[in-house]
């Protein structure tokens, strides 16, 4: 029998291992109170694993490698149901004899032969992630098996588009002019005042019928000037809230009086508003089929992942871990 690190947070933890369980029920095998985190199937996983990796994915995840308090229940069962997961896939790939992938395992391994050499003990640490890597390598070909379906036909792409038309619709998009008055945003009050004073004054000017174009031109530090301030089409999210909220309530050739944003003041004319609009069938049918297929790779592997779950007999240890539902 093939033996993988089961560890599923750290590369570079050595797991002290798994043993079988001793005879018992269904749910609950006998283990006269073993210091065990869990028993999947027949495999017991000790307590000491379970410590490791928490302790590693707080270095990992939490700065200065403290959990805060509020947050330490909600990582431990995070590592657990990790872990729990990555034994079911080992068991299962296992079951469908697929073999460790050598060629990828010894990439990976020579491109992490540096951080090897900076260890205390680089042939202690190289076997840690090996071990880790034979799992990784037999559930990435799991994955890939799991998730290998057939590309939806033009059927089941049209009706995955009629379903979702929010995915295929062009967003509502604005066109605009921008007169930019640049401010370093460190600039002392009187060189923000004096550029508001500015941008007052060219919006005066266009008021009374100046060309937009051309003050941009003259007076704009944005890279748009040379093109008269054009900024082209912009969907929502493009600009700073402060334009965007000015903008939401202009129409087509209205202008707006100085805004302040990060970079300075700006002067805004919008030129067109152009609704959203759902695009023809013909135009998105491959981005529908892409869409569609990766959806049903996800179900096909959230739902092996759920099944092995409900044919596997579970029991964790929770009062020992620290976990309480």
């Amino acid at each position: 029998m093939r033996t993988f690190l089961i560890t599923a947070v750290s590369v570079l933890f050595l797991g002290v291992g798994a043993g079988h369980a001793g005879d018992g029920q269904e749910g609950g095998p006998a283990l006269n109170g073993a210091d065990f985190f869990a028993v999947v199937g027949e495999t017991v996983i000790p307590i000491e694993e379970f410590e490791a990796n928490f302790h590693a994915g707080v270095r990992q995840r939490f700065y200065h490698g403290q959990v805060p308090v509020p947050e330490v229940a909600a990582f431990r069962r995070e590592v657990a149901e990790a872990m729990i997961d990555r034994l079911l896939l080992l068991q299962e790939a296992e079951r469908r004899e697929i073999e460790p992938d050598e060629a990828w395992i010894g990439a990976r391994l020579a491109q992490m032969a540096e951080r090897f050499a900076m260890s205390a003990d680089p042939a202690r640490v190289r076997e840690a992630a090996r071990a880790q890597l034979l799992g990784d390598s037999v559930i990435m070909q799991l994955r890939q098996r799991i998730e290998d379906v057939p590309v939806p036909d033009r059927e089941a792409a049209l009706a995955y588009y009629r379903a979702n038309p929010d995915r295929f619709t062009t967003p509502e998009r604005l066109r605009i002019s921008m007169i930019l008055l640049k401010v370093d945003p460190w600039s002392e009050g009187a060189v923000w005042e004096a550029a508001y004073e500015e941008a007052q004054r060219l919006a005066a000017r266009l008021e009374r019928g100046d060309s937009f174009a051309d003050l941009a031109r003259v007076h704009s530090a944005d890279g748009s000037a040379a093109h008269g301030g054009d900024l082209g089409y912009v969907h929502k999210g493009m600009l700073a809230r402060e334009a965007q909220e000015v903008l939401d309530g202009m129409a087509p050739g209205d202008l707006s009086g100085p805004v302040q944003i990060l970079q300075g003041f700006a002067l805004f004319r919008l030129e067109d508003r152009a609704e959203p609009s759902l695009n023809a069938f013909e135009q998105v049918e491959e981005r529908a089929r892409d869409l569609l297929r990766r959806e049903l790779r996800e179900r096909a592997w959230e739902g092996a992942l759920q099944r092995l779950h409900e044919t596997t007999a579970i029991t964790i240890n929770r009062e020992l871990i620290g976990i309480h539902d």
